[in-house]
């Protein structure tokens, strides 16, 4: 399987009760995400499939990929591991995901296992 992890892009920074899960990308997190997509683009096979969480800056990192992509609720800025583990379980190869909720800001493709 590969799997690709890209954080998303800069965001706004989180107010104190502000809805985290409605933070946006900043200027320069949508410039981000554009040159990450343009070179991840040329790097997966058009039959990837890919999930988002559900977090608004991860929506417009992905869409900065021009390509179709599901969101899961697992991937999701406080879902547990066990909400992870069990969705993951049922994926199938080649999945990529967008996921708020990792840290550091890098992207990694792990390779086939």
């Amino acid at each position: 399987m590969d799997l690709i992890l890209w954080r998303h892009a800069e965001a706004l920074e989180a107010a104190a009760e502000g809805d985290d899960m409605a933070r946006v990308l900043t200027t320069r997190g949508e410039k981000q995400a554009v040159r990450m997509a343009t070179w991840l683009d040329r790097q997966l096979p058009d039959s990837t499939r890919i999930w988002v969480s559900p977090a608004q800056r991860t929506e417009q990192t992905a869409a900065a990929l021009g390509r179709k992509f599901r969101f899961s609720p697992a991937l999701a800025p406080g879902a547990t591991v066990d909400q992870l583990l069990s969705w993951s379980s049922g994926l199938t190869p080649r999945a990529a995901f967008w996921w708020s909720g990792i840290n550091p800001n890098w992207v990694r493709q792990f390779p086939s296992c």
